[in-house]
């Protein structure tokens, strides 16, 4: 590992690693703005769509390790077993960092200098960790299924550890996510929250409409979307679901009428539909969860599951409410319970700008800086601590303190067809 002194003004060679550019969700966001804070790094994937690096910004800088095609993107779940020994064959031109988004094996990528690494985590590896029985119930479909997937679960998480401890820093966006690294790995990672482009998901000018919102991938069982049509079929109340995925059109099947999809949609469409809902419903027990913090940003309430990173970042009573159980009844008294004119959309906006893209970028930026030797270019930021600091959280327009907390930055480069389907936000 390299080692150095402090040496100011030095621009840190970084090459970032990324898991699997297959639809542009939530991984796929970070990644872009990572990517954009350090625009001289090589971009490093497994397996990549050219669409999905041309959206993320880097198409001229983007590498995979295997090549792009139809067949291995319907397929490449399967070479889950082989992808350890791949990416050890195989070592990434020399740097002073290696800066990875990791949910899955981007964490296993080392340069041929080995130098040290900086892992911004989704989450550990969730078939082998977290989520075992909801995957192995997906695929496996006897007693010899659930027995040759458990000692896969079993050999990735030996794997995993091993990866885990070559990672120097680690950096995550929530205190839940950062409670299964500690358990899981014994590394005690930085919480720097997630990136919200606060200048594209803003309030809109338009009157609030009655109509509730899901925005997401839609894959089942993970993101609960047919609990929530259910539970929205009881309540005869019109529900908007907003993204694409493997579930579409068996949820499109069984759903009433006043339920409607709209299949993946670009960013713009995406945003009006938050300006305009009465609130986005949020029935999934995700790491982070990017969309709430996106639609709190356009001053629209959340009704969450009470569980995983909604917890840090809805405030109950203040940006919206929460329901205790993943299911159709526990969805249909909070939504009755729900009360839209008691909450100051203008709050729930200044209590999202604690996530905006800019001091995501900066705590980034220190991290890599010391990982790489060198004495960090911007004074150190307060941590990211969800709804404790609601009411100190200045909003984003507020005039520069002159403190520096936060240094000017390179704007991000977004895909110049604004028609590209947004694939929604899964982090």
């Amino acid at each position: 590992m390299l080692q150095g002194s402090p040496n100011p003004g030095k621009e840190p060679r970084v090459v970032i690693t990324h898991d699997f550019a297959e639809v542009y969700g939530g991984a796929e966001r970070v990644t872009e703005v990572l990517a954009a804070e350090f625009p001289n790094a090589e971009v490093w994937a497994l397996l990549g769509r050219d669409e999905i690096a041309e959206r993320m910004g880097v198409a001229d800088r983007f590498n995979t390790f295997l090549p792009s095609s139809e067949r291995l993107f319907k397929r490449f779940r399967y070479l889950t077993p082989i992808y350890p020994s791949l990416i050890a064959a195989k070592k990434l031109p020399e740097a002073d960092v290696v800066l990875s988004s990791s949910y899955a094996f981007s964490h296993y990528m080392r340069t041929k200098n080995d130098a040290p690494q900086v892992c911004y985590c989704h989450s550990p590896l969730r078939f082998a960790w977290s989520m075992t029985e909801q995957y192995q119930s997906i695929w496996s479909s006897n007693t010899i299924g659930d027995v040759a997937f458990r000692s896969l679960a079993a050999m990735m998480r030996r794997t995993d550890v091993k990866a885990a401890a070559r990672v120097g820093t680690y950096l995550t966006q929530s205190p839940y996510t950062a409670r299964q690294i500690e358990k899981f790995y014994g590394a005690r990672p930085q919480v720097i929250g997630a990136p919200i482009d606060c200048t594209v998901f803003k309030p809109g000018t338009a009157e609030r409409e009655d109509f509730f919102l899901i925005v997401g991938r839609l894959i089942e069982p993970y993101k609960r979307v047919g609990i929530a049509v259910e539970a929205f079929r009881r309540l005869g109340l019109k529900l908007v679901v907003a993204g694409g995925g493997p579930a579409l059109e068996e949820l499109r099947r069984s759903a009433p009428p006043n339920v409607e999809f709209t299949g993946e949609l670009d960013d713009d469409s995406v945003v009006d539909l938050m300006q305009r809902a009465r609130a986005l419903i949020f029935p999934s027990q995700d790491d982070f969860g990017l969309v709430p913090v996106e639609a709190m940003a356009c001053g629209t309430p959340i009704i969450a599951y009470r569980g995983g990173g909604a917890t840090h970042t809805v405030v109950d009573g203040l940006t919206g409410s929460f329901f205790d159980e993943q299911t159709p009844e526990s969805i249909v008294q909070a939504v009755r319970d729900f009360p839209p004119g008691e909450l100051d959309h203008s709050a729930i906006r200044i209590h999202a700008k604690q996530w905006d893209v800019n001091a995501f970028r900066a705590r980034v930026r220190t991290a890599v800086e010391r990982a790489a030797g060198i004495e960090p270019s911007i004074p150190t930021l307060a941590p990211v601590r969800g709804g404790e600091v609601l009411s100190r959280v200045a909003p984003l327009d507020a005039p520069d303190s002159g403190d520096g907390s936060v240094a000017p930055v390179v704007p991000m480069r977004r895909p110049a067809d604004p028609g590209t389907a947004r694939g929604s936000s899964a982090a």
